[in-house]
């Protein structure tokens, strides 16, 4: 019998997993345990494996689809058998549409008896929708509360986001559309009450009213010395996978966390002799290994720098749970080290080595990648002198480390040469005071200047 490939729950609070590449074809023979399918969440990439021998006899979810948890991937089965209705008359899932329409076939009955559709928002002010719908407005950017529910209650079904669409779709002259691809106009960006003409898109590129484009003469052509971009002289890439929650996540830390930075500057030098007195003894650290545990014993002193802000709460944490940035192919990936403040050196580079290895290869697990309250970057390896990195919501502090570098510093009245580094500390303002993070971040350089003191 024939069984299905679901979109598993890699984490607690996933909800909905993007399909990144089919390891496997229609066709083909699978193992149970063999690697099927590769999805990805805001947080990791994942395998799914096929759940029993057989045949992938179907691939519902093409490539690039987000879908639920426990949406239908694929269909696995025995040789020869095919993907029909069983005899309960419900169908087999063909598509990403029909995996989840099984629910919209069910709200729809009302139709035939001639329901009328009534307000689609339950007593507590819910939407009603069904999953199937949901769906179709996340995966489209459409907000339920403008569309209009045909099933039962005035519930919305997949059928009602389509029409929304129809009736909400771009209505553009074909003059007008090769112009605004011509020019690289954004149509989306030039709505207007009725049908958007080649005037709308010159009064977008020139900002200026369309009144002023009442002409019919041809279309100008665009001179080499203008600041317009032809659609030919360019390339994009769409924002998808972990890109654009990269991007997503980044945008919400900027735009609603207050941002404060402090700059430090330390001197790295007993820090380089005990790293070579570990290295003669057999024993290896980086550099980040050691900011870590100090930033650990930092943070047990000045707690407030551990706490997170959620709505308006101030979570106080127990643990002090370090992220640590790790740079992948896809973009960027914070594993986390749990309870940083109580392993030893040594421990910390271990597990550093570990999760960054297996970030590099996809192979870390969702609670690695969860219950983080701080965060450390290193740029230091790609010759940064200075960034501000930004704060993680719901985490309060990140610390950004930049190369250590020979300058020439004063001691006891004269000039020197010494390896110094630059960190940098932003905070959320809300939970933290300059006057904390001034604390912090001489702590810091106090623990990296007298390294024996971690120990």
């Amino acid at each position: 019998m024939a069984s299905e490939l679901i979109m598993p729950q890699l984490g607690l609070t996933m909800t909905e997993g993007t399909v990144s590449q089919w390891l496997k074809r229609e066709g083909d023979v699978v193992k149970k345990g063999e690697e099927v399918v590769e999805v990805e969440t805001d947080k990791i990439n994942n395998i799914v494996e096929a759940p029993e021998d057989g045949i992938l006899l179907k691939i519902v979810a093409q490539e690039g689809d987000i879908l639920p948890v426990k949406g239908v991937l694929g269909i696995i089965g025995a040789v020869g058998e095919e993907v029909v209705q069983d005899s309960g008359n419900a169908t087999v899932p063909q598509s990403v549409s029909e995996a989840l329409a099984v629910n919209d076939q069910a709200a729809a009955v009302s139709e035939v008896s001639g329901a009328i559709p009534v307000q689609n928002t339950s007593v507590d002010g819910w939407v009603l929708a069904t999953p199937y719908a949901r769906f179709l407005a996340r995966r489209n950017g459409i907000n339920l509360a403008f569309v209009s529910g045909s099933g039962p209650n005035g519930r919305i079904i997949g059928s009602d986001i389509f029409a929304y669409e129809e009736e909400n779709k771009i209505r553009i002259s074909p003059t007008a559309a090769k112009i605004a691809s011509s020019l690289g106009v954004n149509t989306e960006m030039l709505r207007t009450d009725g049908r958007i003409m080649k005037a709308d898109v010159f009064a977008a590129v020139e900002g200026v009213p369309t009144t002023a484009f009442v002409t019919n003469e041809p279309v100008p052509a665009v001179s080499a010395g203008t600041n317009t971009v032809r659609d030919t002289d360019r390339k994009g890439t769409k924002l998808k996978g972990m890109r654009k929650v990269i991007a997503q996540r980044l945008s919400e830390g900027w735009r609603n966390t207050p941002h404060v930075h402090h700059t430090v500057e330390i001197d790295m030098t007993e820090a380089v002799k005990l790293r070579a007195t570990f290295k003669a003894m057999d024993k290896k650290f980086t550099f980040t290994d050691l900011i870590v545990k100090a930033y650990g014993k930092v943070l047990k002193e000045y707690t407030s720098a551990n706490d997170s802000l959620v709505d308006d709460c101030i979570i106080h944490h127990e643990e002090i749970n370090i992220g640590v940035a790790v740079a992948v192919n896809e973009g960027l990936i914070v594993p986390v080290i749990r309870n940083a403040d109580r392993l030893g050196l040594m421990d910390i580079h271990k597990k550093v080595g570990e999760l960054a290895e297996r970030a590099r290869s996809g192979r870390l697990s969702p609670d690695e990648l969860q219950g983080g309250t701080c965060t450390v970057s290193n740029l230091g390896m790609y010759g940064c002198d200075h960034f501000t990195p930004i704060v993680n919501p719901p985490e309060a502090t990140i610390l950004g480390v930049c190369r250590t570098v020979e300058k020439p510093v004063v001691r006891n009245g004269e000039v020197i040469v010494a390896p110094m580094m630059n960190a940098v500390l932003g905070y959320d303002h809300r939970v933290i005071d300059g006057a904390t993070a001034g604390l912090v971040t001489a702590r810091l350089r106090e623990y990296l200047e007298n390294p024996l003191l971690l120990l």
